[in-house]
């Protein structure tokens, strides 16, 4: 399925929990910025992988994903607002693919399937946001996100790599 094969979707399916775990252990060992550092343990991973996975069995989360869901390419997750007041936004997570597909556009095309699955749960507007040091506060500014803010040095790498995360935000209302 990987390097040669054309990827079909986002569709709208939930991977299994140990396929997002493989994909994200690929994209965590190639330096993704995912939530972990490049050496994390595979348990703690596989583990945020099953919790991803049942807050999509629990509503929590929607799913996106590239390719087969037993052998994704490439997920995202929009999480609605949880709350009266929030009720109106969501937030996009998760937001990888496979480092062998990646440069290809498909991570624009999992980004443009998030938003329009945010519209089609009735949402007003997303947020995200992501590891500084990286080119990927670029490429949110240049799919039409806003940058909303930066908390600096929100984020510990190791002892001597502490990063900023920056936070956008996308108006989805006409």
């Amino acid at each position: 399925m990987r390097a040669g094969a054309g990827i079909a979707g986002p569709h709208r399916v939930a991977p299994g929990a140990a396929a997002l775990g493989d994909l994200w252990l690929a994209v965590t060992r190639a330096g993704g910025a995912v939530g972990f550092t490049h050496d994390a343990p595979e348990r703690d991973i596989r583990a945020k992988a099953e919790a991803a996975i049942a807050d999509v069995e629990a509503g929590r989360a929607h799913p996106l994903v590239l390719g087969d869901a037993a052998d994704p390419g490439g997920v995202v997750f929009v999480v609605p607002g949880d709350g009266q007041v929030v009720a109106h936004r969501g937030t996009v997570v998760r937001l990888m693919v496979h480092p062998e597909l990646q440069g290809r556009g498909h991570g624009r095309a999992l980004l443009d399937g998030a938003v329009d699955l945010a519209r089609a749960l009735g949402l007003e507007q997303l947020l995200l946001s992501t590891r500084g040091g990286t080119r990927l506060p670029e490429f949110y500014v240049k799919q039409g996100w806003t940058e909303v803010g930066v908390f600096p040095g929100a984020l510990r790498l190791g002892p001597d790599d502490v990063r900023d995360e920056h936070w956008f935000q996308r108006q989805l209302a006409d």
